[in-house]
């Protein structure tokens, strides 16, 4: 089902070696029966994804590439020739939407209309009147990051499929495991101190402003960057977003010490510049996967605005067990 398969440490590549068949009209027919409309083509968290997900699972491809999948005991995983670019939009976004139901559960990623499948594309028109414009809705770089780091409850997976890759010398995909960045603030006595200071001490994460209840508004979470662990022979699990603990830090200047801004600028240019890293321009119908608590992940500046992905948040708990916003943020 998968060939070529290489690893370089905790992510893996492979080439798709498979034929759907009638497999994927047998998915879009049992997500037509189960659905009322597919919210624009972006799906929504079903009521029902628990009975939901024993259906797909009777679809073998299906079935079987999520199998094969979550065996390859990786914390990234980079999908190409996936055999889904052909496909109208509704029925590839159906195709992701019921991968996904297998490896874990949707979350709705769009606070507005509730879509499970984001659109990551340039939308000029949106800055246009000064609004603030997101990582995934402009061209440009994406710092390392991990998602909803903001939140309580930041989902433990998400994929990226590419729909049409940059054709420009940019918009490479950027993925680091946690052990590298473990590994490079190891090196130094001074990164060291930092990991075990954002191990023990809180930080707060600025909630953007476009996500907050409004815009007056200031939200934030607190949390430590480095978070207990939750699977065996982990360290740690991992949440970070340098632009919103710095907003958070100037929000919060009594929990501003100076040991812990030296502490977050470390970590800041051991993600941005020290850890090992995967860096691919990844082509067209490539399914990238990532474990959101154990991986950062960005992307090197791009100008193509024909760039555009789909991105869909997963979680471990069905959406009925989340407490907190729902992977509601858009970056």
């Amino acid at each position: 089902m998968l060939s070529s398969v290489q690893y370089q440490g905790k992510i893996v590549q492979a080439v798709a070696d498979f034929s759907w068949g009638n497999d994927l009209n047998i998915i879009f027919e049992l997500l037509s029966a189960r659905f009322n409309g597919f919210n624009d083509n972006g799906f929504y968290p079903h009521p029902d994804e628990v009975a939901l997900r024993q259906e797909l699972k009777e679809v073998a491809t299906l079935r079987k590439l999520a199998e094969r999948i979550r065996g390859l005991d990786a914390n990234g995983v980079v999908l190409r020739n996936l055999g889904l670019s052909e496909l109208p939009e509704e029925r590839r976004n159906a195709a992701l939407y019921a991968l996904t139901l297998l490896l874990g559960y949707p979350t709705s990623t769009d606070q507005r209309t509730g879509r499970v499948a984001w659109d990551v594309k340039a939308r000029p028109e949106l800055g246009a009147d000064g609004r603030f414009v997101t990582f995934s809705e402009r061209v440009g770089s994406a710092d390392m990051h991990t998602d909803s780091s903001f939140y309580p409850m930041p989902e433990e997976q998400f994929i990226l499929y590419v729909v049409n890759a940059a054709r420009c010398d940019g918009g490479h995909s950027i993925l680091i495991d946690g052990e590298d960045i473990y590994n490079a603030l190891q090196r130094t006595p001074e990164g060291a101190a930092a990991f075990e200071l954002l191990s023990s001490t809180p930080v707060p994460f600025r909630v953007p402003a476009v996500y907050a209840a409004g815009d007056e508004n200031i939200e934030y979470y607190i949390a430590p960057v480095f978070g207990a662990p939750t699977r065996k022979g982990d360290r740690f699990t991992m949440r970070w977003r340098y632009d919103a603990i710095k907003k958070g830090l100037d929000t919060r200047p009594d929990l501003c010490t100076p040991a812990l801004a030296e502490a977050v600028e470390i970590m800041h240019c051991v993600a941005e510049q020290e850890a090992v890293r995967f860096m691919e321009q990844l082509p067209t119908d490539t399914l990238m996967l990532a474990d959101n608590h154990r991986m950062l992940h960005g992307r090197t500046t791009y100008t193509d605005e024909r760039r555009h992905l789909i991105r869909i948040r997963m979680s471990d708990l069905p959406n009925a067990q989340r407490t907190g916003p729902s992977g509601v943020v858009r970056d």
